[in-house]
């Protein structure tokens, strides 16, 4: 088993980090601002020359560099992210106006249960995300009607006389050109949404990631923070990477923006080695050579799961899902496992949205599938038809429908209930028609240790995505103490590695193995009936 915590934690002085491991590129939003005035308001071209703005841009690079060295912690508050004509795009924590965050007072109670409250529903949005492909809505442009109010007569007249002397207004994006790569030095490529929709889930992963690298304190590894948005600039993103000569990628998160940077990288035509891939995804499509999974895998848990029901004599079982790709691609699993184990589902029903929404047909619906015939004097509660039911779907699908299952006596009196991680909410184990079900997540042993790590730098509580940065980060530093580089032999390991997201190994095919552990919701308790084991 291979302890990627392997390194010196208690070296903190080493503030040159900072200046070594990143590079920081800032954008003088009040320089062009001003620029472009002038040239709107005097009506006149622009005509300061590029170089001018390249060595004002080098100046401030220069400046949040030497800043760096005498901020003990890394800021909670996030860089800005610009994107070069070389196409290069990476951000940098803003070291010149470190997080007022970091000095404050630490939350209050009910400040940190609400923050862990909002937690649990993100790693639910989370687990979705990963496991559904992401559909990115375009909308036409709206071309305004009328004269623009918010314009002066003043500024309308020197934008008409920009475009009928048909003087295309000089460009001040500034130049940003990545230095040679140091002997020795390994560069990882950050591929995570950094603006945009979704960028509270990519700066939880970079925050992971600097802790690491902040802890680890090895100056022959540097980052590059590349931003995927939502998934729709990963192709870029990856390009970038490349263009900067990274050695490894840790992410891209989403579906769809794994398949973008993926074809960028399998074009390589030029003899180059193809950078590996640690995904944070949990979609097992998107695996394959080069291209790990870092994260939690529903059907490895729900694996768990079956096989502790098989062991306690389980052998009728139901499955219910919810018609989404979540729910299908659990429901698809568990068939075959079932099958695996020879046996055959004695009930399967998919719910559609309509079905879940309506309270009449749900219930038409659920007492099909239990095949609930009323008790009356003469004919007593006949036994349930399953002793186990599989719940494919949602936190909210599993409240909608448990209920009613225990309504036509299938409650989890009568069958043990299975679901997933997903299920460790307060809302899920407070809910009585769930007493008694069984769910299987990652382990928890190593908690207290990483939440008194993340505590030291940042103030918000750490998701589930924060520990498989860390971990990610932590693997590719404990792997460049080797000498050689060949990132396929060593990141597959027969042994395994173990992190504060626990056990796991990495497969030839680009899946993972994991640890889980397993709960038993019992008075609105999670309790563990199994810890995860600590080798893979």
């Amino acid at each position: 088993m291979r302890n990627i915590f392997e390194h010196d934690w208690s070296n903190q002085s080493g503030q040159s980090l900072i200046k070594d491991c990143y590079f920081c590129w800032r954008q003088t939003k009040g320089l062009i601002a001003a620029v472009t005035m002038i040239a709107l308001a005097g009506c006149q071209p622009a005509t300061t020359p590029s170089s001018s703005i390249r060595a004002i841009s080098k100046t401030a690079l220069s400046s949040q560099t030497q800043q760096s060295s005498s901020v003990p912690k890394l800021p909670a508050s996030s860089g800005s992210s610009n994107q070069a004509r070389s196409n290069i795009n990476r951000t940098a924590p803003d070291i010149s106006s470190p997080d007022k965050s970091l000095d404050a007072k630490k939350p209050d109670q009910d400040s940190t249960t609400d923050l862990a409250a909002a937690n649990a529903i993100m790693d639910s949005i989370i687990w979705q995300f990963q496991t559904d492909d992401k559909v990115i809505e375009t909308t036409e442009p709206t071309i305004p009607i009328g004269a623009d109010p918010s314009l002066s007569d003043d500024a309308l007249d020197a934008a008409f006389a920009l475009l009928s002397s048909r003087i295309r207004p000089q460009s001040f994006e500034p130049v940003f050109e990545m230095p040679p790569k140091g002997d020795g030095v390994i560069r990882v490529g950050l591929l995570v949404p950094l603006s945009g929709e979704y960028a509270a889930l990519g700066m939880e992963i970079r925050r992971s990631v600097e802790m690491a690298l902040f802890k680890i304190n090895n100056p022959k590894i540097e980052i590059l923070f590349l931003d995927t948005k939502g998934g729709e600039t990963a192709g870029n993103a990856a390009i970038t990477g490349l263009n900067g000569d990274v050695d490894i990628f840790i992410g891209p998160l989403f579906t769809d923006a794994v398949t973008q940077a993926r074809a960028v990288t399998d074009q390589l035509r030029d003899g180059r080695a193809r950078p590996p891939m640690l995904l944070l995804s949990n979609n097992v499509d998107v695996a394959g050579a080069d291209r790990w999974l870092m994260g939690y895998l529903p059907e490895q848990q729900l694996d768990g799961l079956l096989g502790h029901a098989v062991s306690v004599g389980k052998r009728r079982f139901a499955l219910i899902a919810q018609d989404s790709l979540f729910g299908q691609r659990l429901l698809t699993h568990a068939s075959q496992r079932l099958a695996d184990f020879g046996l055959t589902p004695e009930a399967v029903r998919v719910l559609s949205d309509d079905e879940l929404a309506d309270e009449t047909n749900l219930k038409n619906a659920i007492r099909t599938f239990t095949r609930y015939t009323a008790p009356t004097d003469e004919t007593p509660l006949a036994d349930s038809p399953f002793d186990a039911v599989i719940f494919a779907g949602d936190p909210a699908f599993a409240l909608r429908t448990a209920p009613v299952l225990a309504f036509y006596d299938v409650g989890p009196d009568r069958a043990l209930y299975l679901g997933n991680a997903l299920w460790n909410q307060h809302q899920l184990l407070v809910e009585p028609s769930l007493q008694g079900g069984l769910f299987s997540t990652r382990p928890s042993n190593l908690d207290a240790r990483f939440d008194a790590d993340w505590t030291e730098i940042w103030a918000e509580p750490a998701g589930q995505l924060a520990r498989v940065g860390f971990d990610a980060m932590a693997l590719v530093a404990a792997l460049a103490k080797s000498n050689h580089r060949d990132w396929s032999k060593q990141l597959v390991s027969n042994s395994g590695f173990q992190g504060y997201s626990g056990a796991f190994r990495l497969l030839p095919n680009g899946r993972n193995i994991r640890s889980f552990e397993l709960r038993k919701i019992n008075k609105g308790e999670a309790k563990i009936i199994r810890p995860a084991p600590n080798k893979i």
